[in-house]
């Protein structure tokens, strides 16, 4: 493993970071479960070692860990978390995009259809339901009232 971490030229590994082809390809790849749920610094450093990977490198996590704690500068590691979190941004932009619409106003015919959809409070809603009840207990009532009155 250290002639793996002494072969490695480090302005090399992070200069890849820079190119946003980069960042839609691990987004991507994260999309499709290749990589963890949320990605970091350090798991975007391993990814890229496992990308770049010319030796036989058995125990990739070791490699990772000896890199990001001991071969790698601040800048580095904060190039990597910056790249990361931008990889995550992509990821998850369709999820927040459909999000954003659950806000937006649906057309309906009927008011407590409109109520529910268009941005009503559960009280709001459970209001809405009451009145309905109430108003089918009282059609109800006046049926039992004026059947027992035609009687």
């Amino acid at each position: 493993m250290s002639n793996f971490l002494n072969h490695i030229n480090y302005n090399d590994l992070c200069s890849l970071l820079n190119i946003n082809e980069q960042v839609q390809k691990l987004a991507n790849k994260a999309r499709d479960g290749k990589i963890s749920q949320k990605l970091t610094g350090k798991e975007l450093l391993k990814f890229c070692l496992l990308d770049t990977n010319q030796f036989d490198l058995v125990d990739i996590d070791s490699a990772t860990d000896e890199i990001w704690n001991s071969r790698l500068t601040d800048k580095q590691k904060k190039l990597f978390t910056s790249l990361a979190e931008n990889v995550n941004k992509t990821r998850y932009a369709n999820t927040i995009k459909l999000i954003v619409q659950i806000n937006m106003p649906q057309k309906t015919k009927m008011a407590f259809e409109d109520s529910f959809y268009n941005e009503t409070s559960l009280v709001d809603i459970l209001i809405i339901i009451s009145r309905h009840l109430l108003i089918r207990r009282c059609l109800l009532m006046i049926i039992r009232i004026s059947t027992y009155v035609i009687r």
